[in-house]
C-alpha cells in the first residue's frame, strides 16, 4: 500500500508540474498577443523547414522597400546551470516588445524554434534546439526560409535585421548567408559563442554554428551593436573576440548603453536607440 501511495503522489506531483508548464505557456502567449496587438503585429504560425515557428507580422501601405525583421531572445532555455527547460518559450519576449516599437510599415517578428507553440505545431522540437543546437544550420535555414516568404508576399526587396540576446546571434548568423540584407542591429547579443560559454563557464554550444567564424561574409554589412553597460549575461568585453575577428574597416558600431543591463531597459527607449541605429552609415 506504501508503494502505491508513493506511485500516486508522484504521478498527482507530475500532474501539477504539468499543468502549471501549460499555465506558463498560456500566459506567455496571451501577453505576447497583448504587446502584438498593441503594436499593430497580427499572429500567424509559419512552417519553416524542419520547424512551426510563431510569427506577428504588420504589413501597411506605403514605406519604403524593406522587411525589417526582429528575432527573439533563448527564452527560458534552461532551469538551472546543468538542467535544460522543457519549453523554450520566454517569460518576457524583449524582441517582440522592440518590434511592436518601431513604426516601420513592414514588421516580422519571428520566435525561436518552439517558443510558443504546442501539439502539431511543435514540429521537431527538442531540449538539444535550445541548449546545444540552438543556432545549428537547421535553425538558420528555418529563419532564412521563413523571412523569405514573409519578404515575397510584401513585396520587398531588402531586409534589415534586428534580433535581441540569442536572437542577435540567429540574425547574425542569418545575414551572413544573405544578399539582400541592408543593416543588422543586435542588442545584448553573443556573438562570439565560445568567448561567452568560457565566461560563464558552462558546456560549450557544440552544435551551433558561431557569428565570428562568419566575419569575412559580414564584413561588408552594416552592423550596430548595442550592449548595456550592466549587462552581466553578455559584458561588453565579451564583444572584443568578435570585432577583433572582422576586417579592419568593417562598417561596425558598437554602443554601449549606460545604465543598462541584460533587460533593462531597451523597450522602453527603442524609439531613440532605432533612430541611432538608423543614422549608422
Amino acid at each position: 500500500m506504501r508503494f502505491s501511495a508513493c506511485a500516486l503522489s508522484a504521478g498527482a506531483l507530475a500532474a501539477a508540474l504539468g499543468g502549471c508548464a501549460e499555465m506558463r505557456h498560456d500566459q506567455a502567449r496571451a501577453e505576447a498577443e497583448r504587446i502584438a496587438a498593441a503594436g499593430g503585429l497580427a499572429p500567424e504560425v509559419v512552417a519553416a523547414g524542419r520547424f512551426d515557428l510563431l510569427a506577428y507580422r504588420r504589413s501597411v501601405a506605403g514605406g519604403d522597400d524593406r522587411l525589417v525583421v526582429y528575432i527573439e531572445g533563448d527564452g527560458l532555455a534552461w532551469i538551472n546551470r546543468g538542467q535544460p527547460s522543457e519549453d523554450p518559450t520566454p517569460t518576457d519576449p524583449v524582441a517582440l516588445r522592440l518590434a511592436a516599437r518601431d513604426d516601420s510599415a513592414s514588421v516580422l517578428y519571428l520566435a525561436r524554434p518552439c517558443q510558443f507553440v504546442t501539439g502539431s505545431e511543435a514540429r521537431n522540437c527538442a531540449p538539444l534546439y535550445w541548449s546545444a543546437a540552438r543556432f545549428a544550420p537547421e535553425v538558420v535555414e528555418a529563419a532564412g526560409d521563413a523571412i523569405d516568404l514573409v519578404k515575397a508576399q510584401a513585396g520587398k526587396r531588402e531586409i534589415e535585421l534586428v534580433g535581441y540576446s540569442g536572437g542577435g546571434v540567429l540574425a547574425t548568423l542569418v545575414a551572413a548567408r544573405r544578399t539582400d540584407v541592408t543593416r543588422v542591429i543586435t542588442v545584448a547579443a553573443n556573438l562570439d559563442l565560445p568567448s561567452w560559454t568560457a565566461y560563464h563557464h558552462v558546456t560549450p554550444l557544440s552544435q551551433s554554428l558561431n557569428p565570428a567564424d562568419f566575419a569575412a561574409s559580414l564584413a561588408k554589412i552594416p552592423q550596430v551593436i548595442f550592449v548595456g553597460e550592466r549587462d552581466d549575461v553578455v559584458p561588453p568585453s565579451l564583444i572584443e573576440r568578435y570585432r577583433e575577428a572582422l576586417p579592419a574597416g568593417a562598417p561596425v558600431a558598437v554602443v554601449p548603453v549606460a545604465g543598462f543591463s541584460h533587460y533593462c531597459c531597451w523597450s522602453e527607449r527603442w524609439p531613440e536607440l532605432l533612430r541611432k541605429a538608423r543614422s549608422f552609415r
